[in-house]
């Protein structure tokens, strides 16, 4: 719980300490596109779908390989060889077996008439030409490949071998339009596999496709594409944050585009640019400041844990000492979770007060709308952790306070007064921070939207908030307003906005289900399964 806090708060640092520094990154995106192929086209190993070979296996089966009779297993070893050549590749004459030995799989496959393994064979023979730099025959094989796949269940494959075609296209300089074509097949191939991690590959050099055209507006599309497809497939925070950051670099860069028209007959803007400076150089100190904080707590958490171990060492004789110690040890360990509840929130607060000060740098309306939704998230958090160390049990929230708070703190943030009426009907449990945090969020963006578009031109209306328990452990959260409801086109499940976006990801962590329904306004639901016995 720990951990995830402080990545959340390095994360907002990083974002808001990029600034001008970005401008130098976009120059290196004629070389970005130019070695993009490089990262997704990689071969995917396993191309029989079995575990690789290892160097004693491949020393073992190859003086075999004569007397193997010509059917299905010995293609397979056959591929499996010549993979673990590929993957070996040190010099000309290892990648020479790899093609030999494809080649001798490709003429057992035809022989088979098998459609799979003759397109297995081709997709592996794409590869090592891809190895050998022969740019024509890497497309030639690839689409051979396809031309076997097609009407099979190797849809993976399939889609494999349409990323081969636009490596080729990469390699060869082709026209955009001919890269373009490719990629869209094999990312709605992956798609159609539920394989998240492609798709967001596929998204991810889409979107720099665009981005070397200065299509700004399409790239930032398809990086947001592919990092939700990131996030779907379970990846490390780490793994996605180059992501995020790259999401960030192409929206200023689109933002930059419009606005140097504006700007360019400007006196002031060393003026500005000095601003800048000053803002970056303050938030790295500040930085700098809450990093060097973390290390000494996690410093004094070391430290602590070594003496109590040496501790319990040296007193396993003395059993009524040691009880003693270990009630006086639970007693500190519970002031000091307090302690980082507290000081948790507070860093949390201090996020509130640097994006309230950015906002009196901006002008553009959405931007500052973007911040001030960002600051209610946060202290959505932030609640939730002051909640914990004001309470006596450090590790669950009381749903019924934290949800009654949280509603008081929306009234008081939208000057809604007497406005919008709400009703609660919140049955009285406990949930863990891990199911807590996301349910504040999403129960923020729910009741924020509602407050801003459902009631136009200050009508008075009422939002229903309901949070039910059921005896077979399953929570129910309901939030229906009698507003004016949802757009004819409006699409829950292709939605560009963040709040849909983060409502359904969050979702998505608790496995849970969500629903957004027109039912005399607008009716959110979020059905979810919780084992209370979890809770020790």
């Amino acid at each position: 719980m720990f951990s995830k806090q402080i990545k959340v708060i390095l994360f907002l640092l990083v974002l808001f300490t990029i600034g001008d520094g970005n401008a130098w990154v976009i120059l290196k995106n004629k070389n970005q596109i130019e070695t993009a192929e490089k990262s997704l086209s990689a071969p995917k190993k396993n191309i029989i779908q079995d575990a690789p070979y290892t160097d004693q296996q491949v020393k073992d089966v190859e003086p075999l390989l004569a007397r193997l009779p010509q059917n299905i297993n010995k293609v397979k070893v056959l591929l499996k060889v010549s993979d673990w050549y590929e993957i070996s590749y040190d010099n000309p004459k290892t990648l020479e077996k790899a093609y030999l030995y494809a080649q001798d799989a490709l003429r057992i496959s035809q022989k088979l008439h098998s459609s799979i393994y003759i397109g297995k064979c081709y997709l592996q023979l794409s590869m090592v030409y891809q190895l050998k730099s022969n740019d024509k025959m890497i497309e030639v094989c690839a689409k051979k490949a396809i031309a076997a796949f097609t009407n099979t269940d190797q849809i993976n494959d399939l889609a494999e071998s349409w990323v081969m075609v636009w490596s080729a296209k990469m390699r060869t300089h082709a026209p955009l339009a001919e890269r373009f074509s490719p990629i869209f097949k094999a990312a709605a191939l992956f798609e159609k596999v539920k394989n998240n991690q492609r798709v967001g590959d596929c998204y991810s050099q889409i979107s720099e496709l665009y981005f070397s055209q200065s299509d700004f507006e399409s790239s930032l599309t398809y990086l947001k594409k592919a990092l939700f497809y990131y996030r779907a497939a379970h990846l490390d925070e780490e793994a996605i944050l180059p992501i995020s950051s790259r999401l960030h670099i192409i929206y200023e860069a689109e933002k930059r585009s419009k606005d140097i028209i504006k700007l360019k007959n400007k006196t002031f803007l060393q003026q500005i640019k000095l601003k800048n400076e000053v803002f970056l150089r303050n938030s790295m100190i500040t930085f700098v400041v809450l990093l060097l904080i973390i290390l000494g707590l996690l410093y004094k958490s070391y430290r602590f844990k070594k003496k109590t171990n040496k501790m319990l060492e040296t007193q396993q004789n003395e059993i009524n000492k040691k009880n003693t110690t270990l009630q006086n040890l639970v007693i500190e360990k519970e002031w000091l979770l307090k302690e980082i509840h507290h000081r948790v929130k507070n860093n949390l607060h201090m996020v509130v007060g640097l994006l309230a000060s950015q906002v009196e740098f901006l002008k553009n309306e959405e931007a500052v709308q973007a911040i001030n939704n960002s600051q209610n998230r946060i202290q959505a958090m932030s609640l939730i952790h002051q909640k914990l160390y004001q309470s006596e049990n450090l590790s669950i929230i009381d749903m019924p306070s934290y949800i009654f708070e949280l509603t008081e703190y929306l009234k008081d943030s939208f000057e809604i007064r007497n406005r919008i009426r709400f009703i609660l009907d919140i049955d009285p449990f406990h949930l863990p921070l891990s199911h807590s945090i996301p349910i504040g969020l999403i129960f923020n963006e729910a009741v924020t939207n509602a407050i801003k578009y459902a009631f136009p031109n200050h009508a008075k209306g009422i939002i229903n908030i309901s949070l039910k328990a059921s005896n077979d452990q399953k929570y129910k959260l309901i939030i229906h307003d009698n507003g004016v409801g949802l757009p004819p086109d409006f699409d829950p499940y292709n939605n560009p906005s963040l709040g849909i976006k983060l409502m359904h990801g969050l979702s998505a962590d608790i496995e849970g289900k969500f629903l957004i329904t027109n039912v005399n306004g607008t009716k959110i639901t979020l059905e979810f399964t919780f084992i209370e016995n979890n809770l020790n």
